[in-house]
């Protein structure tokens, strides 16, 4: 299953594992991008009730306060149990642990563990090992 949103591109990798990627041409994040990049994660993440990952594609672009929030603020699936961030510049990692930090403080209780990589392997073998853990 893969949908493709005005802003992004989510798909399932395993049927466990949900990538959300910016598309190439993108330049910001609008509140209303990530308003369906977190409507069509929930839908994916609704299709089975199997333990899953999220994998979030960070590029170094700019992205609204308001746009934050809704990542921020949006509860965890019920059935998502960990996140991985992976971005290779700097300032896109200074605001993916910004992000990560804004997590802890608004969604208190449902946290999930989450980490920023720098390549998609080192992500891939995290999250396969919490998953192979949830099994």
């Amino acid at each position: 299953m893969e949908y493709t949103t005005t802003e992004f591109e989510i798909k399932f990798l395993e049927e466990r594992i949900i990538v959300l990627k910016q598309k190439e041409d993108l330049d910001r994040i609008t509140k209303e991008g990530a308003v369906e990049c977190v409507e069509k994660m929930m839908a994916l993440c609704d299709m089975h009730d199997d333990p899953k990952a999220v994998l979030f594609y960070v590029k170094s672009l700019y992205i609204k306060k308001d746009a934050m929030r809704v990542f921020s603020e949006s509860p965890n699936h019920k059935t998502a149990v960990c996140a991985g961030l992976i971005t290779s510049s700097f300032l896109a990692k200074n605001v993916a642990n910004m992000l990560l930090k804004m997590r802890a403080r608004f969604i208190k209780g449902d946290d999930i563990p989450a980490q920023i990589f720098n390549t998609k392997p080192e992500a891939m073998k995290w999250v396969n090992s919490i998953l192979a853990s949830k099994a």
